[in-house]
């Protein structure tokens, strides 16, 4: 039964006396805290024109809004001890602004203001309008006369907005003495506005007036294409002034490029066979490496192609070589600091003369920072107006001539809408760009299976070696080929002459792939129409992306329903053509394949 007795808890008499001084303590308390509260409300109520909010902080929580004054709630005496000894003041102008953590009240952030570099926010303005902005070629009272002669044998009888203001710009910086640097400048014009001409005549007229064996000019572009591109202009309007042109890009080896450039003399050493050289990066570190006598010491002019691709990947560090090698060779041997006079002063040697092109320059400061620019000057074809606009951080403009749209279809329809451009609006001399070589292999087979000899279609990718791209871009030019389906490799500055159109079959992945695209055509002033196919749900992207290149909506077309219900027979047919095509092209490359494993296998037998 003991484990059914409940033993009570008695309280021994040292807790009772405990329990009863605290509660006497704590009537002490409310005392204190009653004779507080009289004593602040008689002091509100002597205070004339006391607000209701001027109450003491401590009784914020007791004070009754509607009555205007202060309840006696004495739920948490502790919270509002005051001591004896601390005297009571009147607590004026504290306001109730609490702030509500998590509430509804959401404030927009403020705009940060753009501020750039006055040299690119006030630009030289360029005209983009290249049929009624033309100078004739015999007001340019600057050129030499052995230049426009080579220009008006070309045909040329008028220089573009963009010629007409750098090229002067440039002859004026050189008239000055070699000691006062000159102003690099930056490009910034659409696809052929005539940009590689405004760097190759100044640069021949001024290398023409002196002959040496040294390197004096040197083009860097970013694939071997537009390189091959530029020597060709280089050495055409070189042909009468005695000036050598060398192209190092990798199309032949290293060794015979060495040979042609370099050259060792008993008299003079290491002499240089040419005046002027068009370049790659890559090639131009491993020349600088690996070439014996290959000196950029008397280097006057440097020219930046495509300056916006070169940045963003800089092939081997190439900046970063070519300056070290420079400074190496013009670094003084003895280590003294010359005096100051004036003689030294004329004979100090200034830095190579900085030219950047590009149609979509970048304007970012911290970009533009690694090239070493000195007091740098922009030529640019966008509206000044442009730049004064915060929102639109990169300006891309396109020729005045050219026609951009686009056309919104379902994915199953898109080459319906290709074919019909094609051959039902007999579009001729058209460029196609899809995002993947694979694609612009099918759709070739494709288009040639199902137009049947009304269209001929070719295809030019970085899937085919630089032999097949040259032949293929020369039956384009004699229209032998009516259509060029590839990849982004053509979209860069490659100039294909008659290009009446371009479609991007796939929609470009940034707003530069876009300005490189559709200007292949409507170029040097002529004419020209771009048009972009989208799925439905790639309208809004598509808009956006051209928002933030500073462009407006372009125009719509719509295809009637009826058009594609009347070829949609034929395409299924040339479709499953398309298929077998390809797969017997697939088992095709799988027999090679197992062939040449074979006598691979054979062949180690034998030796064994």
């Amino acid at each position: 039964m003991d484990l059914f007795v409940i033993n009570r808890y008695r309280e021994t008499p040292d807790e009772q006396d405990a329990t009863n001084r605290e509660a006497i303590h704590l009537e002490k308390l409310k005392k204190k805290i009653d004779e507080r509260k009289k004593a602040n409300l008689n002091i509100r109520k002597s205070d004339v024109g006391a607000e209701p909010d001027e109450i003491p902080f401590n009784d914020i929580d007791n004070y009754d809004l509607e009555n205007n004054k202060i309840e006696n709630n004495e739920t948490d005496p502790v919270v509002n001890i005051i001591s004896d000894e601390t005297k009571l003041k009147p607590m004026r102008q504290v306001h109730q602004e609490f702030k509500v953590l998590g509430g509804n009240e959401f404030k927009k952030n403020p705009k940060v203001q753009r501020i750039l570099p006055y040299w690119l926010s006030h630009p030289y303005s360029i005209s983009r309008d290249l049929q009624t902005q033309l100078i004739p070629l015999e007001d340019q009272i600057y050129l030499h006369n052995t230049l426009k002669s080579i220009l008006s044998s070309e045909g040329i009888t008028h220089l573009f907005p963009v010629q007409a203001q750098v090229i002067p710009f440039i002859l004026e910086e050189h008239k000055f003495p070699n000691c006062l640097w000159r102003h690099d400048i930056c490009v910034s014009a659409p696809t052929g506005s005539g940009k590689t001409l405004s760097f190759v005549l100044p640069i021949v007229q001024l290398l023409m007036k002196e002959t040496g064996h040294h390197i004096r000019a040197m083009v860097v572009l970013p694939v071997q294409e537009l390189a091959a591109q530029i020597a060709k202009v280089f050495r055409k309007y070189c042909s009468r002034t005695g000036l050598k042109v060398a192209l190092l890009s990798g199309s032949t080896t290293l060794h015979q490029e060495q040979q042609q450039i370099v050259r060792h003399t008993e008299s003079f050493g290491w002499i240089s066979e040419v005046d002027i050289i068009v370049c790659t990066a890559g090639r131009l570190v491993e020349h600088l490496q690996n070439t014996e006598g290959f000196s950029l010491k008397y280097l006057q002019f440097l020219v930046i192609d495509e300056a916006d691709r070169i940045m963003e990947h800089i092939q081997n560090d190439w900046l970063y070589h070519m300056d070290k090698h420079i400074k190496l060779e013009n670094e003084v041997m003895t280590g003294k600091v010359p005096s100051l006079n004036w003689d030294t002063v004329c004979q100090q040697k200034s830095l190579p003369h900085k030219l950047l092109f590009s149609a979509t320059l970048s304007q970012d400061p911290e970009k533009l920072e690694q090239w070493g620019l000195f007091q740098p000057k922009l030529f640019s074809t966008a509206p000044k107006d442009m730049y004064e606009d915060d929102d639109h951080i990169r300006k891309y403009t396109t020729p005045a001539e050219l026609q951009e749209q686009f056309v919104a279809c379902e994915t199953e329809h898109k080459p319906l809408v290709l074919y019909h451009f094609l051959v039902n609006q007999k579009w001729d001399k058209v460029l196609c760009f899809t995002n993947a070589a694979q694609t612009a292999h099918r759709l070739t087979i494709l288009l040639n299976t199902w137009a049947k000899g009304n269209i001929k279609v070719a295809e030019l990718s970085a899937a085919l070696d630089k032999n097949k791209r040259d032949a293929v871009l020369k039956r384009f030019t004699q229209s032998e080929v009516n259509v060029l389906i590839g990849t982004d490799a053509l979209a860069r500055g490659i100039d294909i002459p008659d290009c009446n159109y371009v479609i991007s079959y796939d929609p470009p992945r940034n707003i530069k792939t876009y300005i490189h695209r559709v200007g292949r055509t409507g170029r040097a002033g002529r004419s020209g129409c771009a048009l972009t196919v989208l799925q439905h749900n790639q309208i809004n992207m598509f808009k956006e992306l051209l928002q933030t290149g500073g462009k407006s909506v372009l125009p719509q077309i719509n295809i009637k329903p009826e058009i594609i219900e009347e070829i949609s027979e034929s395409y299924q047919l040339a479709l499953h053509q398309t298929k077998s095509a390809i797969n017997d092209e697939i088992n095709s490359k799988v027999k090679k394949s197992i062939e040449v494993k074979r006598g691979f296998k054979a062949r180690k037998r034998k030796l064994e």
